[in-house]
């Protein structure tokens, strides 16, 4: 039930991103783009979220390996030697 409601926030938010590009678009005025510029416009949305996802997992993956633990048990090594 817990990933359901992320998912759903998760949804939520990027709908609310989407509507505010639309209007502010809307806003702005006529913009003509060419084909090239749509598929920058999407390879740079899809980028944007395959780099965030990405270090999401990375992050998530790096807590439950036990990287982190490593790394603040080496620190505070480090601060009693001082």
């Amino acid at each position: 039930m817990k990933q359901f409601w992320i998912i759903a926030a998760f949804l939520l938010v990027a709908l609310c991103v989407i509507a505010a590009g639309v209007y502010i678009w809307q806003a702005v005025g006529p913009v003509p783009l060419s084909l090239h510029g749509w598929l920058a416009v999407g390879a740079g949305v899809s980028g944007s979220f395959l780099l965030g996802g990405g270090l999401m997992w990375l992050s998530f993956y790096s807590a439950r390996s036990g990287h982190d633990q490593a790394a603040a048990d080496e620190q505070e090594k480090l601060e009693k030697r001082k």
